[in-house]
């Protein structure tokens, strides 16, 4: 009898030791996993916070209006307040705020062209932005131009600055 108790007694001791171990590695399996879900769910968040300026767009939301306020990047050669003008959605209220004199959906500007550039370039890239010449000297020009040529002007090679003539102040007030 004595023996089958001590039979009966090892075998439940070995059941015991293969529960615990196997208990012991289903809790590690679930804690390994529990960390690489917590891991992941951070990182969603972290990447979430870093994409949060990214502007939403919906349907209403146009180019210009995203690019409203904005500095010109480097490589357009446009004065800070024609590219303004350039990219907001409603150019007449802009001119009207900022005492720009538009006609027709023109702009007067001065164009400086590049003094290596030759004659027939520049009358290309007159012809092909519609632009009106009302004065002409070396490589500056003074013209109307349509405002939605403006950014695509100021990106060509020979063209080295696009800017508003200077207003005259009133000194006798």
């Amino acid at each position: 009898m004595a023996f089958s108790v001590d039979n009966d007694l090892k075998k439940i001791i070995a059941t015991l030791n293969q529960s615990t171990h196997f208990l012991s590695t289903r809790i590690k399996s679930m804690i390994t996993k529990f960390i690489k879900d917590l891991f992941l769910i951070i990182l969603a968040i972290w990447i979430l916070g870093c994409v949060d300026f990214i502007p939403e767009k919906n349907e209403d939301t146009s180019p210009k209006e995203l690019m409203k306020g904005q500095k010109p990047p480097r490589d357009l050669k446009l004065s800070s307040i024609l590219y303004e003008l350039a990219t907001d959605p409603e150019t007449e209220k802009f001119a009207e705020e900022h005492s720009i004199i538009l006609a027709n959906s023109k702009v007067r500007v001065f164009i400086s062209f590049d003094p290596a550039s030759s004659n027939p370039e520049r009358e290309k890239i007159i012809e092909k932005c519609n632009i009106l010449v009302e004065k002409k000297s070396d490589y500056l020009l003074r013209v109307l131009i349509p405002i939605d040529k403006l950014i695509p002007l100021s990106k060509d090679s020979v063209i080295w600055s696009i800017r508003l003539p200077d207003k005259a102040i009133n000194l006798l007030r």
